[in-house]
């Protein structure tokens, strides 16, 4: 199956930063090009972070699907906050999206403000330890690396798809229009938000109809425009990581940014070595959402935007906008239609006594390697070098080490 992000190979230069740079080795490099193995992607989008040549490329929709509903909502990013500091800029954002031909703009503070309430109510029932599931590629990896905490991670649907349903009850009501009429599209801040979306990520059907990527709508300046817009600020705050001990009873919460440290964190929870945690508060790109592959502002200088943005916000307008649409979505609309199910790993072979034969074949080539992962084969590491000449994608003779010894 084709990957979903697509290489410009005219671009690839076959530096191996990418390669390098994936968590879980799901990149080689083969005549001198990237290529993607979609059995180990989870999609983090370090490969389009890491490649200073930007060959990797992805793919919003159509803006001709706006055409297909009577009515056409967007919803923007909570990492949106992290590209403003006045209500009036985030009205420049809006007026852009309106002149895009969308007939409403949401952000999703309110959702995440409900979430976050939802989440503490959840918490309560026990003494377990859990993983805050906002993240897809976070997810992806629990599937993939560490089935047996699936029972861990919260069983709430992601924001943007739990936003999708409110909005679509809220315009219904407004336009006297049906559900179905009623076009979602949503502006996505990373790669691993855009593939929950289109391979519907715990359901069998998303709630979003179009995904446009946030790079791609808001290159050029934004104008301030005086716009009333209802903001939530506890939602808001949200697009921060390592606020949702502040803002909750809770206090043994450890939040973890980036996927390496995110890997490291889920072991020790594997390992049974944080019983004393109640959260693991994980999201892949450094910083949260608002350090996605698709945005436009440095981390640190939206962290401090988003800041700023609070200060400006009126808390008594905020907590009656959440208190008028609390009731309004079921509660089995928070949660994901199907159970998280393990993913499939990465297998040697479908007979057990082939891939316990080929097992022994990789460490006893890994023998032979100088095991100093130097990736200049093409491969990750000398153990999927190893796995590379096993499977006859590769032979030994690709190791340079080994022919300079020659």
């Amino acid at each position: 199956m084709k990957h979903i992000v697509d290489i410009h190979v005219d671009r690839c230069i076959g530096c191996t930063r990418c390669m390098r740079a994936c968590p879980t080795e799901a990149i080689r490099i083969k005549n001198g090009k990237a290529h993607l193995l979609n059995e180990r992607c989870i999609f983090c989008g370090n490969c389009i972070i890491n490649c200073h040549k930007s060959a990797y490329k992805v793919s919003g929709d159509s803006f001709a699907n706006l055409n297909k509903h009577k009515i056409s909502i967007v919803i923007l990013p909570i990492s949106i906050f992290g590209m403003v500091t006045s209500m009036e800029e985030l009205g420049g954002i809006y007026q852009i999206l309106y002149n895009y031909g969308f007939d409403e703009v949401y952000d999703l503070s309110l959702v995440t403000a409900l979430l976050k309430e939802k989440i503490n109510e959840f918490l309560k029932r026990d003494d377990k330890t859990y993983i805050l599931s906002q993240c897809p590629s976070v997810i992806r990896l629990i599937q993939l690396k560490y089935p047996s905490l699936l029972p861990n991670l919260l069983p709430f649907d992601f924001p943007f798809e739990i936003g999708a349903k409110l909005v679509r009850k809220i315009a219904s009501e407004k336009y006297q229009v049906k559900e179905e009429d009623i076009g979602i599209s949503y502006v996505s801040e990373c790669l691993s938000n855009f593939i929950a979306i289109k391979e519907q990520l715990g359901k069998s059907q998303s709630s979003i109809d179009n995904v446009f990527l946030l790079n791609d709508l808001f290159r050029n300046s934004i104008e301030s425009k005086d716009m009333e817009i209802q903001v939530a600020k506890k939602g808001v705050q949200f697009a921060k990581v390592g606020t949702f001990d502040c803002m909750t009873s809770l206090h043994k919460v450890i939040s973890v940014d980036g996927i390496k440290q995110v890997d490291e964190v889920l072991e020790k929870v594997y390992l049974n070595k944080l019983t004393n945690i109640k959260l693991i508060e994980a999201y892949s790109c450094i910083g949260g959402c608002v350090g996605g592959n698709f945005t436009l502002e440095n981390t640190y200088v939206s962290k401090w935007k988003i800041n700023q943005f609070c200060d400006k916000i009126d808390d008594g307008s905020s907590d009656k906008l959440v208190k008028r649409y609390r009731g309004l979505l079921k509660d089995q609309e928070w949660f994901f239609e199907n159970a998280l199910k393990p993913q499939a790993p990465y297998k040697l072979s479908d007979d057990l006594n082939q891939s316990i034969i080929k097992m022994n074949k990789i460490n006893e080539i890994l023998k032979q390697l100088p095991n100093i992962d130097c990736c200049a084969c093409g491969s990750p590491s000398c153990r999927a070098l190893a796995e590379d000449v096993v499977n006859q994608v590769k032979t030994i003779n690709d190791c340079c080490m080994l022919k300079k010894e020659e």
